[in-house]
Protein backbone atom coordinates (compact mmCIF):
# COMPACT_ATOMS: atom_id res chain seq x y z
CA UNK A 1 0.00 0.00 0.00
CA UNK A 2 1.27 3.19 -1.37
CA UNK A 3 0.38 7.11 -1.51
CA UNK A 4 1.38 9.97 -2.76
CA UNK A 5 0.02 12.12 0.21
CA UNK A 6 2.02 11.98 2.57
CA UNK A 7 0.46 10.76 6.29
CA UNK A 8 0.88 12.04 9.41
CA UNK A 9 3.57 10.20 11.95
CA UNK A 10 3.61 10.59 15.25
CA UNK A 11 6.17 9.01 18.49
CA UNK A 12 4.36 6.64 20.92
CA UNK A 13 7.16 5.02 22.52
CA UNK A 14 10.88 6.12 24.13
CA UNK A 15 13.61 3.75 25.42
CA UNK A 16 16.98 3.95 25.64
CA UNK A 17 20.02 2.60 27.24
CA UNK A 18 22.68 4.86 28.00
CA UNK A 19 25.65 5.72 30.28
CA UNK A 20 23.46 7.86 32.27
CA UNK A 21 20.76 5.35 32.89
CA UNK A 22 19.09 1.89 31.71
CA UNK A 23 15.30 3.79 31.13
CA UNK A 24 14.71 6.91 28.80
CA UNK A 25 13.35 8.73 32.37
CA UNK A 26 17.00 8.23 33.97
CA UNK A 27 18.59 9.52 30.99
CA UNK A 28 16.75 12.53 30.65
CA UNK A 29 17.05 13.25 34.49
CA UNK A 30 21.12 13.24 33.73
CA UNK A 31 20.93 15.26 30.99
CA UNK A 32 18.78 18.06 32.49
CA UNK A 33 20.72 17.41 35.45
CA UNK A 34 24.20 17.48 33.70
CA UNK A 35 25.65 14.68 35.33
CA UNK A 36 28.82 14.04 34.76
CA UNK A 37 29.51 9.95 34.19
CA UNK A 38 32.74 10.01 32.10
CA UNK A 39 35.60 8.39 33.53
CA UNK A 40 38.54 6.06 33.04
CA UNK A 41 37.94 3.16 31.00
CA UNK A 42 37.14 -0.29 33.21
CA UNK A 43 35.85 -2.73 30.68
CA UNK A 44 39.88 -3.35 29.56
CA UNK A 45 43.34 -2.42 30.69
CA UNK A 46 43.38 1.09 28.30
CA UNK A 47 46.47 2.67 30.24
CA UNK A 48 49.04 2.55 27.52
CA UNK A 49 46.30 4.04 24.99
CA UNK A 50 46.70 7.93 24.48
CA UNK A 51 42.77 8.26 25.14
CA UNK A 52 41.62 6.17 28.47
CA UNK A 53 38.28 7.65 29.03
CA UNK A 54 34.98 7.00 27.89
CA UNK A 55 31.10 7.36 28.57
CA UNK A 56 30.19 3.13 29.87
CA UNK A 57 27.34 1.86 30.48
CA UNK A 58 27.61 0.34 34.08
CA UNK A 59 26.12 -2.37 35.89
CA UNK A 60 23.94 -3.74 33.23
CA UNK A 61 22.01 -6.85 32.97
CA UNK A 62 19.77 -7.80 30.06
CA UNK A 63 16.17 -9.04 31.74
CA UNK A 64 16.16 -12.33 31.44
CA UNK A 65 12.39 -12.56 30.57
CA UNK A 66 13.31 -10.82 27.23
CA UNK A 67 15.29 -13.26 25.23
CA UNK A 68 15.85 -17.38 25.51
CA UNK A 69 19.36 -17.99 27.21
CA UNK A 70 20.04 -18.99 23.70
CA UNK A 71 18.76 -15.68 21.96
CA UNK A 72 21.46 -13.92 24.41
CA UNK A 73 23.95 -15.90 23.83
CA UNK A 74 24.21 -14.64 20.40
CA UNK A 75 23.85 -10.37 21.29
CA UNK A 76 26.99 -8.51 21.68
CA UNK A 77 26.63 -5.52 23.97
CA UNK A 78 25.47 -3.19 22.28
CA UNK A 79 22.12 -5.76 21.05
CA UNK A 80 21.60 -5.95 24.31
CA UNK A 81 21.17 -2.70 25.36
CA UNK A 82 19.04 -2.53 21.73
CA UNK A 83 16.96 -5.27 23.15
CA UNK A 84 16.18 -3.62 26.40
CA UNK A 85 15.47 -0.38 24.92
CA UNK A 86 13.23 -1.43 22.70
CA UNK A 87 11.06 -3.59 25.18
CA UNK A 88 10.84 0.11 27.04
CA UNK A 89 9.30 1.65 24.29
CA UNK A 90 7.37 -1.01 23.06
CA UNK A 91 5.79 -1.18 26.36
CA UNK A 92 4.93 2.89 26.78
CA UNK A 93 3.53 2.30 22.96
CA UNK A 94 1.43 -0.80 23.83
CA UNK A 95 2.60 -2.59 21.05
CA UNK A 96 3.53 -6.09 22.63
CA UNK A 97 0.34 -7.91 22.46
CA UNK A 98 -2.35 -7.76 19.81
CA UNK A 99 -3.01 -3.82 18.75
CA UNK A 100 -1.66 -3.90 15.48
CA UNK A 101 -1.29 -6.44 12.28
CA UNK A 102 1.87 -7.96 12.74
CA UNK A 103 2.31 -7.58 8.54
CA UNK A 104 2.26 -3.72 9.16
CA UNK A 105 4.85 -3.40 11.86
CA UNK A 106 8.41 -3.44 10.79
CA UNK A 107 11.82 -2.61 12.34
CA UNK A 108 14.74 -0.10 11.37
CA UNK A 109 18.04 0.19 13.12
CA UNK A 110 21.16 1.69 13.05
CA UNK A 111 23.38 -0.73 14.11
CA UNK A 112 27.26 -0.98 14.61
CA UNK A 113 30.01 -2.91 13.30
CA UNK A 114 30.31 -4.56 17.00
CA UNK A 115 33.17 -5.72 18.27
CA UNK A 116 35.38 -8.90 17.10
CA UNK A 117 36.26 -11.55 19.42
CA UNK A 118 39.56 -11.92 17.83
CA UNK A 119 40.83 -14.17 20.29
CA UNK A 120 37.90 -16.99 19.38
CA UNK A 121 39.51 -16.57 15.45
CA UNK A 122 42.95 -17.25 16.83
CA UNK A 123 41.51 -20.31 19.08
CA UNK A 124 39.76 -21.66 15.99
CA UNK A 125 42.56 -20.88 13.05
CA UNK A 126 46.07 -20.84 14.68
CA UNK A 127 45.09 -24.13 16.56
CA UNK A 128 42.59 -25.87 13.33
CA UNK A 129 40.07 -26.51 16.11
CA UNK A 130 37.19 -26.41 13.14
CA UNK A 131 34.77 -28.37 16.02
CA UNK A 132 34.96 -25.13 18.01
CA UNK A 133 31.72 -25.25 20.41
CA UNK A 134 31.31 -21.78 20.72
CA UNK A 135 29.70 -20.61 17.51
CA UNK A 136 27.90 -17.97 19.21
CA UNK A 137 30.87 -15.77 19.34
CA UNK A 138 31.20 -15.66 15.82
CA UNK A 139 27.82 -15.09 15.32
CA UNK A 140 27.12 -11.89 17.95
CA UNK A 141 29.82 -10.06 15.04
CA UNK A 142 26.46 -10.10 12.83
CA UNK A 143 24.61 -6.70 12.98
CA UNK A 144 21.24 -8.21 12.12
CA UNK A 145 20.83 -10.44 15.85
CA UNK A 146 19.39 -7.19 17.25
CA UNK A 147 16.71 -6.67 14.73
CA UNK A 148 15.99 -9.91 13.90
CA UNK A 149 15.53 -10.05 18.28
CA UNK A 150 13.85 -7.02 18.54
CA UNK A 151 11.47 -8.24 15.44
CA UNK A 152 10.30 -11.08 17.62
CA UNK A 153 9.84 -9.64 20.43
CA UNK A 154 7.44 -6.98 19.05
CA UNK A 155 6.12 -9.25 16.90
CA UNK A 156 7.08 -7.81 13.70
CA UNK A 157 6.73 -9.21 10.38
CA UNK A 158 6.95 -6.39 8.43
CA UNK A 159 10.40 -6.37 7.46
CA UNK A 160 13.66 -5.83 9.22
CA UNK A 161 16.05 -2.85 7.68
CA UNK A 162 19.53 -2.63 9.17
CA UNK A 163 21.37 0.39 8.71
CA UNK A 164 25.10 1.39 8.38
CA UNK A 165 26.48 4.93 8.13
CA UNK A 166 28.77 5.18 10.61
CA UNK A 167 27.97 8.29 13.19
CA UNK A 168 25.16 8.73 11.10
CA UNK A 169 23.33 4.81 10.81
CA UNK A 170 20.19 6.10 13.45
CA UNK A 171 19.63 9.29 12.26
CA UNK A 172 19.29 7.46 8.67
CA UNK A 173 17.29 4.45 10.58
CA UNK A 174 14.91 7.52 11.91
CA UNK A 175 14.44 8.89 8.74
CA UNK A 176 13.61 6.05 6.73
CA UNK A 177 11.10 4.49 9.49
CA UNK A 178 9.60 7.80 9.10
CA UNK A 179 8.89 7.67 5.30
CA UNK A 180 7.86 3.72 5.50
CA UNK A 181 4.74 4.89 7.55
CA UNK A 182 4.54 8.62 5.91
CA UNK A 183 4.15 6.99 2.19
CA UNK A 184 1.76 3.67 3.63
CA UNK A 185 4.39 1.16 3.59
CA UNK A 186 3.81 0.49 7.62
CA UNK A 187 1.64 1.36 9.83
CA UNK A 188 3.82 1.25 12.84
CA UNK A 189 7.90 0.87 12.98
CA UNK A 190 10.08 0.16 15.82
CA UNK A 191 13.23 1.99 15.14
CA UNK A 192 16.49 3.36 16.76
CA UNK A 193 20.18 2.21 17.54
CA UNK A 194 22.57 0.65 19.34
CA UNK A 195 26.37 0.15 19.83
CA UNK A 196 29.55 -0.30 22.08
CA UNK A 197 32.85 0.52 20.28
CA UNK A 198 34.58 0.83 23.62
CA UNK A 199 37.24 -2.08 22.83
CA UNK A 200 40.71 -2.05 21.94
CA UNK A 201 39.80 -2.83 18.55
CA UNK A 202 37.97 0.69 18.15
CA UNK A 203 40.12 2.71 20.26
CA UNK A 204 43.04 1.93 18.58
CA UNK A 205 41.08 2.94 15.13
CA UNK A 206 39.57 6.08 16.92
CA UNK A 207 43.31 7.17 18.09
CA UNK A 208 45.18 6.29 14.76
CA UNK A 209 42.37 8.63 13.14
CA UNK A 210 43.19 11.41 15.87
CA UNK A 211 39.50 11.55 16.47
CA UNK A 212 39.11 11.56 20.03
CA UNK A 213 40.13 13.42 23.20
CA UNK A 214 43.47 13.54 24.70
CA UNK A 215 42.46 14.93 27.74
CA UNK A 216 41.61 12.00 30.12
CA UNK A 217 39.17 13.69 32.18
CA UNK A 218 35.76 13.98 33.32
CA UNK A 219 35.11 17.29 31.20
CA UNK A 220 37.03 16.07 28.00
CA UNK A 221 34.07 16.01 25.47
CA UNK A 222 33.30 19.50 24.75
CA UNK A 223 31.78 20.40 22.58
CA UNK A 224 31.85 23.75 20.51
CA UNK A 225 34.56 25.02 23.30
CA UNK A 226 37.59 26.65 22.27
CA UNK A 227 39.72 24.20 23.61
CA UNK A 228 38.14 20.86 22.49
CA UNK A 229 40.84 18.39 21.26
CA UNK A 230 38.59 15.27 20.23
CA UNK A 231 34.96 12.85 21.09
CA UNK A 232 34.60 10.65 23.69
CA UNK A 233 33.20 7.32 23.12
CA UNK A 234 30.08 6.40 24.74
CA UNK A 235 27.65 3.64 24.20
CA UNK A 236 23.94 2.16 24.73
CA UNK A 237 20.86 2.08 22.64
CA UNK A 238 17.87 4.40 22.10
CA UNK A 239 14.03 3.29 20.31
CA UNK A 240 11.27 5.19 19.20
CA UNK A 241 7.70 4.19 18.31
CA UNK A 242 6.69 5.89 15.21
CA UNK A 243 3.58 5.14 14.16
CA UNK A 244 0.75 6.71 11.48
CA UNK A 245 -1.65 9.17 13.53
CA UNK A 246 -4.98 7.81 12.66
CA UNK A 247 -3.52 4.29 13.82
CA UNK A 248 -2.43 5.63 17.40
CA UNK A 249 -5.65 7.58 17.62
CA UNK A 250 -7.89 4.27 17.19
CA UNK A 251 -5.33 2.53 19.85
CA UNK A 252 -5.69 5.31 22.21
CA UNK A 253 -2.00 5.53 23.11
CA UNK A 254 -0.82 8.84 24.64
CA UNK A 255 1.09 10.57 21.61
CA UNK A 256 4.66 12.25 22.63
CA UNK A 257 5.71 13.61 19.69
CA UNK A 258 5.07 14.28 16.28
CA UNK A 259 7.86 13.55 13.29
CA UNK A 260 7.10 16.74 10.82
CA UNK A 261 10.62 16.72 8.15
CA UNK A 262 13.32 14.32 6.92
CA UNK A 263 16.41 15.14 4.92
CA UNK A 264 19.29 12.98 4.08
CA UNK A 265 22.22 14.45 1.77
CA UNK A 266 26.15 12.44 1.05
CA UNK A 267 28.86 15.30 0.98
CA UNK A 268 31.18 13.15 -0.93
CA UNK A 269 34.04 15.37 0.02
CA UNK A 270 36.67 13.28 2.72
CA UNK A 271 36.10 10.35 4.56
CA UNK A 272 36.25 11.88 8.07
CA UNK A 273 36.26 15.69 7.43
CA UNK A 274 33.18 17.85 6.54
CA UNK A 275 33.21 20.21 3.72
CA UNK A 276 34.44 23.79 5.21
CA UNK A 277 31.69 25.49 4.05
CA UNK A 278 29.38 23.16 5.26
CA UNK A 279 28.03 21.34 1.95
CA UNK A 280 25.88 18.28 2.92
CA UNK A 281 24.73 19.31 6.62
CA UNK A 282 23.20 22.23 5.26
CA UNK A 283 21.35 20.60 2.25
CA UNK A 284 20.05 18.56 5.00
CA UNK A 285 18.67 20.88 6.91
CA UNK A 286 16.50 22.62 4.17
CA UNK A 287 15.23 19.91 3.26
CA UNK A 288 13.96 18.78 6.26
CA UNK A 289 12.48 22.06 6.31
CA UNK A 290 10.98 21.64 3.14
CA UNK A 291 9.73 18.16 4.07
CA UNK A 292 7.76 19.55 7.27
CA UNK A 293 6.53 22.99 5.35
CA UNK A 294 8.51 24.84 8.12
CA UNK A 295 10.46 27.96 8.52
CA UNK A 296 13.21 28.20 9.66
CA UNK A 297 12.27 30.76 11.96
CA UNK A 298 9.91 27.96 13.48
CA UNK A 299 12.58 25.57 15.04
CA UNK A 300 13.47 26.45 18.72
CA UNK A 301 16.16 24.20 19.39
CA UNK A 302 18.85 22.46 17.72
CA UNK A 303 20.72 19.28 19.26
CA UNK A 304 24.24 19.29 16.98
CA UNK A 305 26.10 16.30 16.10
CA UNK A 306 28.78 18.43 17.85
CA UNK A 307 31.02 15.96 19.00
CA UNK A 308 33.76 18.11 20.10
CA UNK A 309 36.60 17.89 17.33
CA UNK A 310 37.88 20.65 16.38
CA UNK A 311 37.16 21.26 12.82
CA UNK A 312 33.65 19.37 12.65
CA UNK A 313 32.26 21.49 15.39
CA UNK A 314 33.00 24.48 13.27
CA UNK A 315 31.78 23.24 9.84
CA UNK A 316 28.43 22.07 11.58
CA UNK A 317 28.08 25.48 13.74
CA UNK A 318 29.20 27.34 9.91
CA UNK A 319 26.13 25.19 8.76
CA UNK A 320 23.51 25.30 11.33
CA UNK A 321 24.26 29.77 10.92
CA UNK A 322 23.89 29.45 7.26
CA UNK A 323 20.62 27.91 7.26
CA UNK A 324 19.22 29.49 10.95
CA UNK A 325 20.77 32.74 10.78
CA UNK A 326 23.25 33.94 13.77
CA UNK A 327 21.44 36.45 15.70
CA UNK A 328 19.10 36.45 19.05
CA UNK A 329 15.97 35.09 16.82
CA UNK A 330 18.02 32.04 15.71
CA UNK A 331 17.37 27.99 17.78
CA UNK A 332 19.40 27.71 20.76
CA UNK A 333 22.05 24.85 19.90
CA UNK A 334 23.56 22.39 22.15
CA UNK A 335 25.12 19.09 21.83
CA UNK A 336 24.39 16.08 24.23
CA UNK A 337 27.71 14.02 23.63
CA UNK A 338 29.00 16.28 26.46
CA UNK A 339 26.68 13.95 28.78
CA UNK A 340 26.55 10.99 26.82
CA UNK A 341 29.43 10.58 24.96
CA UNK A 342 29.23 9.92 21.54
CA UNK A 343 27.06 6.66 21.26
CA UNK A 344 28.38 6.95 17.49
CA UNK A 345 25.40 4.11 15.34
CA UNK A 346 23.26 4.98 18.53
CA UNK A 347 23.91 8.68 18.71
CA UNK A 348 20.82 9.94 15.71
CA UNK A 349 18.23 8.07 17.84
CA UNK A 350 18.97 9.13 21.76
CA UNK A 351 19.69 13.00 20.43
CA UNK A 352 16.35 12.80 18.82
CA UNK A 353 14.90 11.32 21.80
CA UNK A 354 16.25 14.16 23.85
CA UNK A 355 14.37 16.61 21.70
CA UNK A 356 11.16 14.78 22.35
CA UNK A 357 11.67 15.09 25.83
CA UNK A 358 12.46 18.99 25.17
CA UNK A 359 9.61 19.46 23.36
CA UNK A 360 7.34 17.85 26.44
CA UNK A 361 8.83 19.69 29.22
CA UNK A 362 9.46 22.75 27.35
CA UNK A 363 13.52 23.08 28.53
CA UNK A 364 16.46 23.41 26.84
CA UNK A 365 19.09 20.89 27.43
CA UNK A 366 22.11 22.48 29.32
CA UNK A 367 25.13 22.71 27.52
CA UNK A 368 27.99 21.35 29.36
CA UNK A 369 32.07 21.75 29.30
CA UNK A 370 31.81 24.39 27.90
CA UNK A 371 34.75 26.96 29.20
CA UNK A 372 35.42 29.49 26.69
CA UNK A 373 33.21 28.74 23.71
CA UNK A 374 35.47 29.07 20.60
CA UNK A 375 34.12 32.47 18.57
CA UNK A 376 34.73 30.48 15.37
CA UNK A 377 31.36 28.65 16.51
CA UNK A 378 29.02 30.71 15.38
CA UNK A 379 25.97 29.35 17.53
CA UNK A 380 23.21 30.54 19.67
CA UNK A 381 24.38 27.93 22.47
CA UNK A 382 21.92 27.13 25.28
CA UNK A 383 22.89 28.06 28.94
CA UNK A 384 24.82 25.56 31.23
CA UNK A 385 21.83 24.97 33.30
CA UNK A 386 18.60 23.75 32.21
CA UNK A 387 16.21 26.88 30.71
CA UNK A 388 12.57 27.10 30.75
CA UNK A 389 11.73 27.69 26.79
CA UNK A 390 8.89 27.88 24.58
CA UNK A 391 9.73 25.51 22.13
CA UNK A 392 7.00 24.05 18.86
CA UNK A 393 9.75 22.47 16.88
CA UNK A 394 13.00 20.86 17.38
CA UNK A 395 15.51 19.62 15.00
CA UNK A 396 18.63 16.99 15.41
CA UNK A 397 21.53 16.25 13.18
CA UNK A 398 23.73 13.53 12.77
CA UNK A 399 27.22 13.26 10.46
CA UNK A 400 28.23 10.40 10.01
CA UNK A 401 32.31 9.35 8.66
CA UNK A 402 31.94 9.02 4.94
CA UNK A 403 29.99 12.16 4.22
CA UNK A 404 26.29 10.94 5.83
CA UNK A 405 24.21 13.88 6.73
CA UNK A 406 20.90 13.29 8.54
CA UNK A 407 18.09 15.95 10.12
CA UNK A 408 15.28 15.27 11.60
CA UNK A 409 12.48 17.86 13.07
CA UNK A 410 9.81 16.82 15.88
CA UNK A 411 6.97 18.98 16.65
CA UNK A 412 4.80 19.08 19.54
CA UNK A 413 1.50 17.38 18.54
CA UNK A 414 -1.49 19.11 17.75
CA UNK A 415 -4.25 17.26 16.68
Amino acid sequence: MSVTKKRRVVITGLGAVTPLGQRMGETWTGIIEGIQVAGEIKRFDASRFPSRYAYEVKDFVLDPELVTEREQSLLSDAARFGVQAAYEAASQAKILGEGADPFRKAVCLGVGMCSPELSWYEDVFLEQNWAHPSLARHLRFFPDQLGQTVARTIGAKGGVTTIHTACASSGQSLGEAFELVAYGDADLVLTGGADSMIHPFYLAGFSLLGALSKRNDAEASRPFDKDRDGFVLGEGAAMLVFEELEHALRRGVPILAEVCGYGITESAYRITDLHPEGVGPVEAMQMALADAGLSAAAVGYVNAHGTSTPLNDRIEALAVSKVFGEGRSAPRVSSTKSLTGHMISAAGAIELAVCVKALEYQVLPPSINVCTKDPECLVQLTPSTPTDARLDYALSNSVGFGGSNTALIVGRYQA
